[in-house]
């Protein structure tokens, strides 16, 4: 859309009174404002408002990927609102939305191909062209590949939804590993979700306004007053109101609230939403971190014994329940030898906790009497945890049995209802294809899926790919175990990082070091031969690699956002300018590397699958969304009451309205007409299907249609390692446990978490490191976003402090339209030198309770040295706050010991800042999915540091 003298009338009446209808989304309300202007003010107003471009596009400056409408002027981003057409974020934007703009154009930018010429890790490149690192890339991917099978490979796509483009890429070349930032995102939280139902991430009722069928055959889009809530959200380690992940829920559990929602916070800390719920009747539980299970536990006893739990539900929807409630109630009458107690009793859990047994007898009690209502647990707080398995398990088992799941006002997987895309256009019928490897001396042939390094080997359940032993499987190599390659052995020798920065996220920083150092004893070459880096700015990882190549940043790319809403939403992604430099969109470089491998003779490659075919990025984008929305005609209120309940909808919104299809009875599918890329740049960049609950046909995707406490999903695992080795994660639970399992579990199981107080395993080790780590999203801090220098400037819950030391570094300004800077930025930045004196930009600070900070003489801005169990030291600066229990050091994720010249203003504050992945252990895998154990630490203080204040 062009803004003119003919429109900006009303944009700019909108300006006023975007305010009152709480909206940032100027066009959204160019129809609902109308102002009389007093002479003179519209050619100010004009002078202000035309010129511009605006295009729709969906945010990536964090994984919620709210929709945003950009304008640009002179191809340059000038003003960022949210995009009121998507119900996702609903036009409103968090403090990251407005900050897209400084990483487009950040000094940390990523413009050119480069190779390296030094040591991995001392960061020397030279820029070279995109032909020169192409050649490099094919002559060793087809060298490798001849000498040990595309299944030598890992594409790594990083943590973004627009990522088939590389799935293609990868799968085309003959490599079964391609994998992506959920791997090493919270797995364990996912458990309870995806054996009890093939789920993924259940969150409270919240997505507001959406669109609901009425009773008269209309489609209305409903609102808070409309609608019910939750009558209570219990957030176990879950802080949305600053991890922002889904955005609705910020301003969902405000409204619930004010509605007389009872908000529940438990956590060690107090973090904002704690904080908000303590002010508004709700509570903050400061737990024992590591215990969340055995609060769970004692909730979930205390529901069955007083016969809480919605018998008429469980009956309709449920199976296994009654093996399920035998297993732990098998637990009922054993003695807990470190305490003395009987396992599950309030008394225990208290013990185990260090909560008070009434106060864990009123959290029961709202939960059993109170419907409808949601228990929520924290991707970190819980998804980071060894033993996060449990509480995830225990979560949805109170979901379910209360009736809650999918009810109106309770709880949504929104993996399970939102839209379905990829297609084909992920490459996934490439892992079908036949290879034949040779066995034990003899020929072998199979799919190419069947050499996976993960699920044929060392982690048959490892579902979502085990990143977090990429460095062990790099350095020790692969031998499939299960399927018909089983004996064969090959090495990984070639990896692609796409968006991602594992060497800070993927486990243990010191170990993925370790393994990019790693040299081959007869060749003295690096055992990963080939080390390929593609994003926008220069992280950590990318100092590990030898080819870098520019990817596209968001704002230049395309794509279709699926991120997480509670009906079906497809959000589009499209160029709002032109890529930077000599950067490529995500198709350009599938089509560039893929075409270089045929030129370098990869058979594997075929030329109509890639450049010939996709000619243009919509062209993929388009087959993408073939399959859109995907889900299935049910629910209440029936979404399409005029088509065939039960059938598959494809198609657009209004073509499925207006009855513009064809059906397919045999294979119940309703097709209408294609979502295409040209439909949503037509519809503000947005598609959005009615809303419905009470979805059991589309939600629940178990084999038995029902929801399952005996699980098909790990009871299918068990006949693949019949007869085969025990798998590796099995290994590492005896070790760090003391349990023995020789299969996987497939109803209710237990185990205590390791290195931790409550584990009586661990008492010497409690002894000796007192503290328990524990970690923290920054508002708008990913391990990328910390490039934005205009991220220092807020404080965020007691861990992104302004507690800097004074430094000088060069910082890309936006020249604005004032001279006093008061005005909107022009769009255009300049670099300049600037000082930041002490104490006035924020940095990773260490909470610490004032009762430990008394006992080891520490004040604020000191800086302590923290030991962790393995004796790995980090030093960080240290913040006093009654935020935090006894006991518990909170830190940032990936906001310190920044040490790639990339992240900017970040960079400078590395010394005395901790890398808290330093602090764990990477053998501490979980036993199922692989998962590091990131929350897993037991530390003590060895030193303290008083400030100087030594002036530049």
């Amino acid at each position: 859309m062009k803004i003119s003298r003919r429109n900006f009338v009303k944009l700019s009446a909108a300006t006023a009174a975007a305010a009152a209808f709480g909206a940032q989304s100027l066009s959204a309300l160019t129809d609902k404002v109308n102002l009389d202007l007093q002479s003179g003010e519209e050619q100010e107003l004009e002078d202000k408002f035309s010129g511009y471009d605006v295009k729709y596009t969906y945010d990536s400056y964090c994984p919620s990927e709210c929709g945003l409408e950009v304008w640009t002027k002179d191809g340059k981003v000038e003003k960022i609102y949210g995009n009121y057409a998507d119900p996702y974020n609903h036009g409103k934007m968090c403090g990251k939305g407005p900050l897209g703009a400084g990483l487009a154009y950040s000094l940390g930018r990523i413009k050119y191909p480069m190779m390296r010429v030094g040591a991995r890790g001392e960061g020397k490149f030279k820029r070279v062209s995109w032909d020169e690192a192409l050649d490099h890339i094919a002559t060793k991917i087809v060298d490798i590949k001849k000498k040990h099978g595309g299944e030598s490979i890992i594409v790594d796509t990083g943590d973004m939804t627009d990522t088939p483009p590389y799935y293609r890429m990868g799968r085309g070349m003959g490599a079964p590993h391609i994998t992506e930032h959920g791997s090493i995102c919270d797995t364990p939280r996912r458990f309870g979700p995806r054996v009890f139902i093939d789920g993924k991430r259940w969150e409270p009722d919240l997505m507001r306004p959406t669109l609901v069928r009425q009773s008269d055959g209309s489609l209305k889009e409903m609102g808070y007053d409309d609608l019910p809530l939750p009558k209570y959200i219990m957030y176990v380690g879950w802080n949305p109101f600053t991890a922002t992940r889904i955005h609705y829920e910020s301003r969902g559990t405000v409204t619930a609230q004010i509605k007389g929602c009872k908000v529940i916070v438990v956590d060690p800390a107090m973090c904002t939403t704690a904080a908000q719920a303590t002010a508004n009747g709700g509570m903050w539980v400061p737990i024992l971190p590591g215990t969340d299970n055995h609060f769970l536990a004692a909730i979930l006893r205390h529901i069955l014994e007083k016969g809480y739990e919605d018998k008429a539900f469980i009956d309709e929807y449920c199976t296994g329940v009654e093996e399920f409630t035998s297993a732990f109630k098998s637990y009922w009458d054993k003695t807990d030898s470190s305490n003395g107690m009987k396992y599950f009793t309030m008394e225990w859990a208290a013990d185990k906790t260090t909560l008070s047994k009434d106060k864990i007898v009123e959290i029961a009690e709202i939960i059993g009497t109170t419907k409808p209502g949601a228990i929520c647990w924290g991707m970190n707080g819980v998804g980071h945890r060894y033993a996060g398995y449990i509480a995830s398990m225990l979560g949805t088992a109170i979901n379910v049995v209360m009736g809650n799941f999918e009810a109106p006002g309770g709880t949504i997987d929104c993996n399970q209802v939102r839209i379905s895309k990829g297609g084909n256009a992920g490459g996934g019928f490439f892992n079908g294809r036949e290879v034949t490897r040779t066995v034990n001396g003899k020929p072998v042939t199979g799919k190419q899926k069947e050499l996976h390094m993960d699920e044929m080997s060392d982690w048959p359940a490892g579902w979502y790919d085990v990143v977090g032993d990429h460095p062990r499987r790099i350095l020790e190599g692969i031998e499939i175990k299960y399927g018909p390659f089983k004996g064969y052995k090959y090495p990984i020798k070639a990896r692609f990082e796409i968006g991602g920065n594992t060497v800070i996220t993927g486990s243990a920083t010191w170990k993925w070091q370790e393994m990019y150092a790693a040299r081959d004893p007869e060749t003295g070459e690096y055992k990963l031969e080939l080390a390929v880096s593609i994003d926008s700015l220069l992280l950590e990882n990318a100092l590990y690699a030898d080819v870098i190549l520019p990817a596209a940043h968001y704002f230049e790319r395309y794509g279709i956002a699926d991120i997480y809403p509670s009906a079906p939403v497809a959000v589009m992604r499209e160029p709002v300018i032109k890529p930077l430099g000599e950067s490529k969109t995500q198709v350009e470089i599938m089509n560039a590397i893929t075409k270089a491998l045929y030129e370098h003779g990869d058979t594997d490659i075929d030329p109509n699958e890639f450049w010939l075919k996709y000619t243009h990025d919509d062209i993929f984008w388009n087959e993408v969304m073939e399959p859109t929305p995907g889900v299935k005609n049910v629910g209440e209120p029936l979404p399409y009451p005029n088509l065939p309940e039960g059938y598959k909808l494809l198609g657009t919104p209004d073509s499925l309205e207006a009855g513009r299809v064809t059906i397919d009875d045999e294979k119940k599918v309703i097709h209408g007409e294609p979502i295409t890329m040209d439909w949503l740049r037509k519809n503000q960049g947005v598609a959005v299907w009615p809303m419905a609950w009470r979805r059991y046909k589309q939600a629940v995707k178990t084999g038995s249609g029902k929801i399952e406490f005996v699980w098909s999903k790990l009871e299918e695992e068990n006949e693949k390692i019949k007869g085969g080795p025990r798998p590796y994660g099995f290994e590492l639970l005896e070790k760090y446990t003391g349990d023995v399992w020789d299969e996987y579990p497939t109803t209710f199981f237990w185990y205590e978490p390791p290195y931790n107080p409550a584990n009586p395993t661990y008492a010497a080790t409690t002894e000796k490191y007192p503290f328990q780590v524990i970690t923290a999203r920054v508002h708008q801090g990913m391990t990328a976003t910390y490039a934005n220098p205009q991220q220092g400037e807020t404080p965020c819950d007691s861990t992104w402090w302004p507690l800097n030391r004074e430094f000088e570094a060069e910082v890309a300004e936006w020249v604005t339209v004032g001279n006093d800077g008061s005005e909107m930025p022009k769009g255009e930045i300049k670099v300049v030198n600037k000082r930041f004196r002490r104490g006035t930009y924020c940095v990773a600070t260490c909470s610490m309770n004032p009762d430990d900070a008394k006992a080891y003489g520490v004040v604020t801005g000191d800086v302590v040295t923290i030991e962790n169990m393995l004796g790995k030291t980090q030093k960080n600066v240290v913040l006093v706050t009654h935020t935090i229990r006894p006991g518990v050091l909170k830190l940032p994720f990936g906001a310190g010991g920044r040490f790639s010249p990339g992240v900017g203003t970040t960079y400078q504050q590395r010394d005395y800042t901790a890398n808290v992945n330093e602090f764990v252990d990477p053998n501490l895998l979980t036993p199922i999915f692989g998962f590091p154990g990131y929350l897993d630490i037991q530390a003590r203080i060895v030193a303290v540091e008083k400030p100087t204040f030594a002036t530049i």
